[in-house]
């Protein structure tokens, strides 16, 4: 086939081609250890590049050459009913949901089935019925017809929204049942939904300003933006891939196994009926006295053992009777812990991180973060306004 080489398809194809390229890595990858998220960014990759496959060929005269044009007419490049779904089942592959395409899972992909379904017809019809167009007969590619281009967008959208609702579901169930929250939030899919996001507004924009998808010049340069938004998806998805192999077993168990094996206190029947006057000092105990918050890794799971009761029980009574999530309840004792160290001076023998770690904080972003939202200034303020006072001077002056 001719391929005529401009400086618009050859901008479009460096993106083309390594999008292939992180599409065989992750697949590669999901190959060797039954990665489901490797799987899932891949097709997500192969269906970005049939995205701009129309543009970066169609740049090159595709679309005015006899048979050339037929090849891009009848072969669905922009799959756009079947980026939502594979968006979704990215998303929920990485914060542990076993996604698999069987059972109830085909319903979401058969918008794009139907179309699919639909390209065929035009194809039997128009090459082999008929040997002539005549759903192709205003000479335009039905992938950018307004219908479907539209429609497209408004699937990307919901299935971005369902990811975000789903991300955000999985942030709330960890700060309930882990003290280590912060470390676990993936920052990779905040990154990924953020830059879905960008797409998405992007796409808005163009299509206000240019409604005429078929506007080959005009649109370059959002397919260009887009390019380099999926690549760093690709490069990014991938380096997260090598880093962490597998997503979070814990997140998987629907139903924790202590609360199938432990029979529950009469004290404590019901989440509405808790002796909180009872119980709050015995976890309190737990947490301070026996230094609990030490543990860099405790978790809900760990506390109910220990208090011999079912992990719902003992959220009930940290969120009525201290008015916190789990997550802000350990670290609450951790920021208690690291200023009565400070009291006593420790800060001028260790470091502020070292002292930190040994209180059961697991890195200085998460005891930042921490410390100010209890003390509403930094430690480095802090000790410094603390210096102050003892030197006798005032520190707000």
């Amino acid at each position: 086939m001719d391929f005529t080489l401009g400086s618009k398809t050859a901008l479009l194809s460096l993106f083309f081609i390594q999008g292939l390229l992180f599409a065989g890595l992750l697949l590669a990858k999901g190959l060797s250890y039954q990665h489901r998220p490797s799987y899932w960014l891949s097709t997500f990759l192969l269906l970005c590049c049939g995205y701009i496959t129309p543009f970066m060929l169609g740049y090159s005269g595709w679309y005015g050459r006899e048979g050339y044009a037929d090849f891009l007419f009848f072969v669905p490049f922009q799959q756009l009913f079947f980026l939502g779904p594979v968006i979704y089942g990215y998303t929920r592959s990485l914060l542990g949901d076993d996604v698999r395409i069987r059972g109830k899972e085909w319903w979401h992909f058969l918008p794009g089935g139907l179309y699919l379904l639909y390209t065929i017809v035009i194809f039997v019809v128009d090459y082999w019925v008929l040997e002539e167009y005549y759903f192709y007969a205003d000479g335009r590619d039905k992938d950018l017809a307004d219908w479907y281009q539209y429609s497209g967008l408004i699937s990307v959208a919901v299935y971005s929204y369902f990811s975000l609702r789903r991300y955000n579901e999985y942030r709330k169930k960890i700060f309930e049942e882990l003290s280590y929250a912060d470390t676990v939030v993936y920052a990779w899919v905040r990154q990924f939904l953020v830059v879905l996001l960008a797409i998405l507004l992007l796409r808005i924009t163009f299509m206000i300003l240019l409604p005429n998808f078929g506007s080959f010049g005009a649109w370059f340069w959002y397919y260009i933006v887009f390019s380099m938004l999926f690549t760093f998806i690709g490069v990014a998805g991938y380096t997260n891939v090598v880093k962490t192999m597998a997503p979070l077993r814990w997140l998987r168990e629907k139903v924790p196994a202590v609360e199938a094996v432990t029979p529950e206190p009469p004290a404590a029947a019901s989440g509405s009926e808790l002796d909180l006057d009872n119980w709050k000092p015995r976890v309190e105990a737990l947490i301070r006295e026996e230094k609990m918050y030490e543990n860099p890794t405790l978790t809900l799971q760990d506390l109910a053992e220990r208090l011999g009761v079912t992990t719902k029980q003992v959220s009930g009574i940290i969120n009525q009777g201290f008015g916190m999530n789990f997550n802000d309840f350990v670290n609450h004792h951790r920021v208690t812990a690291v200023l009565e160290k400070f009291d006593r001076g420790e800060h001028k023998k260790f470091t502020i991180l070292s002292i930190a770690l040994s209180c059961g904080f697991n890195s200085k972003t998460t005891f930042n973060r921490a410390f100010k939202r209890q003390m509403a200034r930094t430690p480095v303020q802090y000790l410094s306004e603390k210096e102050q006072r003892e030197a006798g001077t005032d520190p707000k002056r």
